[in-house]
């Protein structure tokens, strides 16, 4: 390993007491690495717990296809239900990325998992509409909270060259919980009781255990709290993994690379700042009408197949599964292709894409659960690109000491959205039937569409630092 001192290039009092330098020299060694065995333990053991966010995420709505029939459950009291999980993701967007800024990005993303693992066992327990309620509004804290801690953490432990893959990867883990809750839902559902679901979502408890033991702090974070000695040993660490990958030495870091970041303290009014008012209009815009869209899919597909359509629960279900399934592989194109085609553009398309596909729904009367099948699968198929997309854009227009904050007003953003989404549904359906919901549906993704390619940023490939000073 090459012997560069911690802080290479500066002097004496400054070098011990100025964590901007500290950031930079943390970022031009990483920088200079291949991929490490920390890296990928990292992405595996993060994106376990964000696969049971997915799936906690879509387990309601498979759920609902028995509740509705068993509870005897109005539009109303399903728009509700689905809106209350956005309402807690809402609030642990808020609150976790501040923890995460404070505390560390491990420690507040394993704090937000176990709510996520214990109030599934809560859920599971519920006995009355009310309770099963207040029960999804706690858990979704927790799903709310550990989203964007854990993409903020990913994103910091990235290099800048393949950041995009690397993060998309371990997003795609989100899109595979969709589709596991999907065929757990087909195959256990009628079996067992939808109570076997949410048994089944209290896993991420034991991940929580072992999410802080086998993982180190984001050292960029570290360096930005003054702490130089922790990240220097992670970072060290790491360095000697490289070089044992490599079967030599790394080069010395190039720190005229990477920009000194600007220190300044973690403030919520920085997003509103001349640099980066803009950006953030353009990221809520994307995050906000994105997940608009795919929680009315996620939340109301299978019960209009059931209520709607008169297919049976198997059947819902199914067409659910396929849904998901076909999406699922749309992550992982994504993840091979974005560092390729760039952020804007590809998620500029996708939108278009979906807006295209429901808008030709609308137009046919939505009477054919085919047809159904096909628009929305497509929509999907095209948003949830965009859904994995948007975590990796978001983390990269922010510097170090507001990125968890960006990204989690961004989440905040998205469950105001989200939360407003199935409610708005149930009285377009009520009042305008399917062909109305759908064609609401349709128009929401042109407003980012619009939005991102005339004000947006291009971020790929380009060093965190660099991106945003």
């Amino acid at each position: 390993m090459v012997d560069v001192p911690f802080h290479s290039g500066i002097s004496g009092t400054a070098a011990a007491t100025d964590a901007s330098f500290a950031q930079r020299d943390i970022a031009a060694r990483m920088e200079r690495m291949p991929l490490t065995r920390t890296q990928v333990k990292a992405r595996i053991v993060v994106g376990t717990a964000t696969f049971f966010d997915g799936y906690d995420t879509l387990m309601l709505g498979l759920v609902m296809t028995v509740l509705v029939t068993d509870w005897h459950l109005t539009n109303t009291e399903i728009g509700f239900l689905l809106s209350g999980t956005s309402f807690g993701q809402l609030l642990g967007a808020l609150l976790f990325p501040y923890l995460a800024d404070r505390w560390g990005r491990l420690r507040a993303a394993s704090y937000s998992v176990w709510i996520v693992g214990l109030m599934s066992l809560v859920c599971a327990a519920s006995w009355s509409y009310g309770l099963l309620a207040v029960s999804r509004i706690i858990q979704g804290v927790g799903i709310g909270g550990e989203i964007p801690v854990a993409a903020t953490y990913i994103n910091e432990i990235a290099h800048s060259k393949s950041r995009g893959r690397f993060f998309l990867m371990y997003e795609a883990a989100f899109a595979f919980g969709y589709v596991i809750a999907t065929l757990l839902g087909v195959l256990l559902i009628s079996s067992y009781g939808w109570q076997i679901m949410f048994i089944i979502g209290a896993l991420p408890a034991f991940v929580a255990a072992v999410m802080r033991r086998m993982l180190p702090e984001s050292p960029r974070w570290l360096a930005s709290k003054g702490r130089h000695a922790e990240a220097d040993k992670i970072v060290s660490g790491m360095e000697r993994e490289a070089e044992a990958k490599l079967g030599h030495a790394l080069p010395a870091p190039d720190l005229a690379s990477v920009p000194v970041p600007t220190s300044a303290r973690t403030s919520i009014f920085e997003l509103f700042s001349a640099t980066y008012l803009t950006r953030t209009l353009v990221i809520w815009s994307i995050w906000g009408c994105n997940f608009f869209v795919t929680q009315a899919l996620n939340g109301w597909l299978p019960t209009i197949y059931r209520q709607q359509l008169h297919l049976t629960v198997q059947q819902a279900q199914e067409f659910t599964f396929a849904t998901q399934f076909i999406s699922f592989f749309a992550a992982i194109v994504v993840a091979l292709m974005i560092d390729r085609t760039g952020r804007r553009m590809w998620i500029g398309c996708a939108s278009v894409v979906a807006s295209v596909a429901l808008l030709i729904l609308a137009s046919t009367g939505v009477t054919n659960s085919v047809v159904l099948l096909i628009c929305a699968t497509t929509a999907h198929l095209s948003l949830s690109t965009v859904s994995v997309s948007i975590y990796v854009f978001t983390a990269e227009l922010y510097p170090t000491r507001i990125r968890a904050l960006g990204t989690g007003m961004g989440s905040t953003v998205r469950n105001l959205f989200a939360m407003t989404s199935p409610m708005l549904v149930a009285l377009m359906l009520t009042d305008y039937g399917l062909p109305g919901v759908f064609v609401m549906l349709g128009l929401v993704p042109l407003i980012p569409a619009m939005m991102l390619w005339l004000y947006g940023t291009e971020t790929n490939g380009r060093v965190l630092e660099e991106v945003s000073p």
